[in-house]
This record gives structure tokens, sequence and C-alpha cells, in this order.
């Protein structure tokens, strides 16, 4: 059974008394700097909330090598704090769906360059989804493939 990551995907929510800028940081937090403008393309969807309150809802899709080095700073960044990796692993299986992983990331956080995996709602919204090339069991693959990047940090901290 092989797994290839496809895509990822970074998106959030800007209230009308958001700054702007701040929530496109926050999202631009998980990507690499050496990733190239050109690479990161923004959509931004204008919506209303219940009170007709404006909504900017901003989405950043990434794909081959701006994902892949995309993943590797996500899963550093969430090896950085055992809470986030302790979290990961306790909520895996329900974070998992059909091929994709789905992390939420405390917003305020981010934008001043903190990492927190949470369960709100002012988040960071980041799925990453893969090619799974099986008949079944694609959610354990992927399940497989992060908790063996999980790993990969608990056996750096025992060397430290």
């Amino acid at each position: 059974m092989n797994i290839k990551l496809n895509n990822i995907s970074i998106s959030s929510i800007a209230h009308i008394t958001e700054d702007e800028d701040k929530v496109l940081s926050s999202m631009a937090y998980f990507i690499p700097s050496e990733i190239d403008e050109e690479d990161i393309n923004i959509s931004t969807i204008d919506t209303e909330g219940c009170f007709g309150n404006p909504i900017y809802i901003h989405e950043i899709v990434l794909t081959k090598k701006p994902a892949e080095k995309t993943f590797k700073r996500i899963m550093n960044l969430l090896k950085r704090d055992e809470r986030n990796v302790n979290k990961l692993k306790n909520d895996i299986s329900t974070r998992i769906e059909k091929g994709k992983i789905y992390l939420r990331f405390d917003k305020q956080l981010a934008c001043v360059g903190k990492c927190k995996l949470v369960d709100g709602d002012d988040v960071v919204r980041i799925i990453i989804s893969f090619n799974v090339y099986a008949t079944k069991g694609k959610e354990e693959k992927v399940k497989e493939t992060i908790l063996n990047e999980v790993e990969k940090w608990d056996i750096e901290l025992i060397k430290k």
C-alpha cells in the first residue's frame, strides 16, 4: 500500500472586526519562508454572517514540492510542544477521514509565531490530503504516516 501527499489547504475566516493582514499572517506562519510567492495562491470568498456582517474566508492550496515542504514545517511546528504531540496522538482517529487529516490551530497564537493544536472555531484550519493507493484501510495508512512523523520527535526527545 502506497501513500503520497496530494495537497495542503490552509484556510481561515476573517471577521470585519479583525485585521485581515494578521489573519493572512497567521495562515502564512505554517508555510516555510523558502516557498516562492508564485507557488502560493490565495482565494477569498466574501460572505455574510448571521447578522449581515461581512466575513472573508481565505484559502491557500499548496501542491507538489511546496506542499511537501509545508507538511514538514507543520509537523515540526507540532513537535515543538509535547502538548500538541499528545493531543494529536489522542485525537488522531477523529481527525482523519477518507485520506485526509484535519488540523485546527489557534489563529491568535499563530499570528505571533506560536503553534497550538485546538478544537475551537477561531482557527487556522489545515487539511492535509493524501493519495492512498489501496482499496481499504486508507484512514489507517494516513494515521500511520502522521504517527511516524510524531514518533521521529519522540526519538529526538530521548536523544536530547
